[in-house]
């Protein structure tokens, strides 16, 4: 296999990822709306020509469900296959300060300060550095990190696979009880 890992695309990844908490959070938004509307009172709909194009409020918040919805579904099918390949090149990494650099930023989209505070806070000068020693020493590893990722990402590799074992065969087996083989 080939899945060549750049920043751009650990870029749009991100940025894909970005877009479907926001929709998420918008179809939660929309869901609590539904959930205070009051019922369509017909009654007080005149009807003469079809509906003259009005839709009601729910009907509204219902298309508007239906189009989050449908593109929900295409980010998470372009999403979940995606993580996966992206995961799997930064196990290749060989460093794992690097690879934890990659997997919190990218995959678990931790913040810089987050990520520092996790690599460096039991430091005795964690407190008075965290935004100049170890902001920089965290912009180099998450350079070495991304360089690391694109070159070994560029060498084709075969994913591990389960393998299944077979049992040997005794010398007995496939014997019949007259002690011929059986056909």
């Amino acid at each position: 296999m080939y899945e060549p890992i750049t920043i751009q695309r650990l870029n749009d990844y991100t940025e894909i990822v970005k877009e479907l908490d926001s929709l998420l959070r918008n179809k939660e938004q929309i869901k609590a709306k539904l959930g205070i509307l009051q019922g369509v009172d017909y009654s007080k709909i005149k009807v003469t020509a079809g509906n003259g194009r009005k839709t009601s409020e729910q009907e509204h918040y219902a298309m508007a469900l239906q189009k989050i919805n449908k593109k929900i579904d295409e980010y998470k099918a372009w999403l979940i296959p995606e993580h996966q390949i992206i995961k799997t090149q930064i196990a290749r990494v060989k460093k794992g300060k690097y690879r934890k650099v990659l997997v919190y930023r990218y995959l678990e989209k931790w913040k810089w300060s987050e990520i520092i505070q996790d690599f460096f806070e039991f430091e005795d000068d964690f407190e008075e550095e965290k935004n100049s020693k170890y902001w920089d020493r965290m912009m180099y590893w998450h350079k070495r990190a991304l360089e690391e990722l694109e070159k070994v990402s560029n060498k084709p590799y075969l994913p591990a696979v389960k393998q299944l074992t077979l049992k040997e065969r005794s010398n007995d087996a496939g014997r019949n009880k007259s002690g011929s083989l059986a056909e």
